[in-house]
């Protein structure tokens, strides 16, 4: 029926919703034994949000694979740049930073499928284990 987000404000719609059937029925022990009061909804939980506890996994995961996706094309970016140096030193430099953000890149991709893993570890998991094995602080 309603949905109220506080407590005072539940608790008078309820009372302002139970008055007209108080005010119809004088006592409860005259009505009819057919005849049912109608109730109140028991107030709803807020829904949870989408990205919560072990599901940053999948954000850090996309993001770290995104990193690793972006410094992979400076790596081949850098190198096609260095066989089109005339410079001997330029080359080795541009090369040097290939090899670099190559290596950086494929380090961001093992972490990205890492942390997705442990992402997907923890959806599959029964909710006591997945709390135990979460990395995340609880207060």
């Amino acid at each position: 029926m309603f949905i109220a987000l506080r407590p005072l404000a539940a608790s008078a719609l309820a009372s302002m919703l139970a008055l007209p059937a108080a005010a119809a029925e004088p006592s409860s022990s005259s009505s009819a034994p057919g005849v049912q009061v109608p109730t109140v909804d028991a107030p709803r939980r807020s829904p949870e949000p989408f990205l919560r506890g072990h599901r940053y996994a999948f954000a850090a995961g996309g993001a770290l694979l995104l990193g690793g996706i972006g410094v992979g094309f400076f790596a081949r970016g850098e190198a096609r740049r260095a066989d089109s140096l005339e410079s001997a030193r330029e080359a080795s430099s541009a090369l040097h930073r290939a090899r670099a953000a190559s290596a950086t890149a494929n380090v961001m991709y093992g972490v990205a499928g890492l942390t997705l893993a442990y992402g997907l570890l923890l959806e599959f998991l029964p909710e006591p284990a997945a709390d135990a094995a979460s990395l995340t602080y609880h207060f």
